[in-house]
């Protein structure tokens, strides 16, 4: 019951992402495949999520994603995100509290990698 209930809002969050983002400039296979990463993020502890376009318009060519994370959570987060995270560029972490840091904001960048941009500019080259 647990799963299912898990689908349905995960189904949920892919469709009103890619609502949200259709305007955005990225392609629709791009963009769904983006989607679904965000998906995962949020499956494996990333809550309360805010996701934006990256790039400069017209060209777009990845996704931001914010979240605040606690303090108990963030190893198991960032453990998560920097295994199973395809197309990822890049991550975050920014505390919050002083002095003791109570809750970090991370983000996530995802899409073309350096070196899948490098490799594609030189078989364009070749």
């Amino acid at each position: 019951m647990g799963t299912d209930k898990t689908t349905k809002r995960s189904e949920s969050l892919e469709k009103e992402l890619i609502r949200a983002l259709r305007f955005s400039g990225l392609d629709k296979e791009n963009l769904n495949e983006l989607v679904r990463i965000v998906v995962g993020l949020n499956d494996g502890g990333l809550d309360q999520l805010r996701v934006y376009p990256k790039g400069q318009p017209p060209i777009v060519d990845g996704l931001q994603v914010q979240a605040l994370v606690n303090t108990e959570e963030l190893t198991t987060v960032l453990n998560h995100i920097l295994i199973n995270t395809p197309r990822l560029r890049g991550v975050s972490v920014f505390p919050y509290g002083i002095p003791n840091p109570e809750i970090f904001q991370v983000n996530v960048d995802l899409g073309e990698t350096v070196q899948t941009t490098a490799i594609t500019a030189t078989g364009i080259a070749a």
